[in-house]
């Protein structure tokens, strides 16, 4: 049977199998195709929108056969979690740098909140397949390796973000309750950042998104949660406006600059 004919089960099998018989070398050229691959994702999606790409014009768009395409991607619900996968990875790297900010820990918090802003405005696509690529739909046609790896990420995401809540707790900066514990409020932190920011960018009503330009809605949203659940120094005690812009020219001043924050 040639690679061509395979289905895209088949063709995942098979890239399972060639990965324990691949060198070092070939694994290189193995990943620098996948990722010249992704970026060929990106654009289409950036140009023609999730709903218009498949899997033809990802075979047009690339210097490579159908078959070679889904030795990397079993389908385009696979491309997204691919897409998704690395936006996650980017995503990391930004938690750990704002993670390692010299400041209190709820500046520290404000840092994590900051590093999802910019993620989203320097990635939007990437950004809003973080939550497609998690739907039942899109779960279902993603290959299980690609599934697995999105969890890790996750993990990993999670527990940069409840690192610095619990630093904020050890520090005697936040009381926690049996209801309201660590990881209630890294959940609740973490949410709140991506709903505010994704809901900001849609433009779902020009008047309001006019409004809300014309105030650092991401900023203002991380203070009435952390004030919210009492965590200091207070809103009131301490100028996060000026730790914003600590962490933009500290932590991202190269990513700040590319995305006008």
């Amino acid at each position: 049977m040639l690679m061509e004919d395979m289905s895209p089960t088949d063709s995942a099998q098979a890239s399972d199998l060639a990965k324990t018989e691949r060198s070092p070398r070939q694994e290189e050229k193995w990943q620098k195709r996948e990722n010249t691959l992704l970026d060929n994702v990106q654009f289409i999606i950036d140009d023609v929108g999730y709903a218009h790409f498949n899997m033809d014009r990802l075979v047009r768009a690339s210097d490579v056969s159908k078959g070679t395409v889904y030795n990397h991607f079993t389908s385009k619900e696979d491309c997204l979690a691919a897409l998704c996968c690395r936006g996650m990875e980017e995503l990391k790297d930004m938690f750990l740098r704002a993670q390692a900010f010299d400041g209190k820990p709820r500046e520290k918090a404000l840092a994590i909140h900051y590093a999802y802003r910019l993620h989203m405005k320097l990635h939007p696509v990437m950004s809003s397949a973080l939550v497609t690529a998690r739907t039942a739909a899109f779960v279902e046609k993603t290959s299980p390796q690609r599934s697995a790896t999105i969890r890790r990420n996750d993990e990993a995401l999670f527990a940069i973000a409840f690192e610095v809540i619990d630093a904020a707790v050890q520090a005697g900066d936040l009381d926690i309750t049996e209801d309201l514990d660590a990881t209630v409020i890294t959940f609740l932190t973490w949410s709140t950042s991506y709903g505010i920011n994704m809901l900001e960018d849609t433009g779902f009503e020009h008047t309001i998104s006019d409004l809300l330009e014309e105030k650092n809605i991401a900023l203002i949203g991380a203070n009435v949660l952390m004030d919210g659940i009492g965590m200091k120094p207070l809103s009131k005690e301490w100028d996060y406006r000026a730790t914003w812009q600590r962490i933009a020219e500290e932590v991202f001043p190269e990513e700040s600059q590319r995305a006008l924050l």
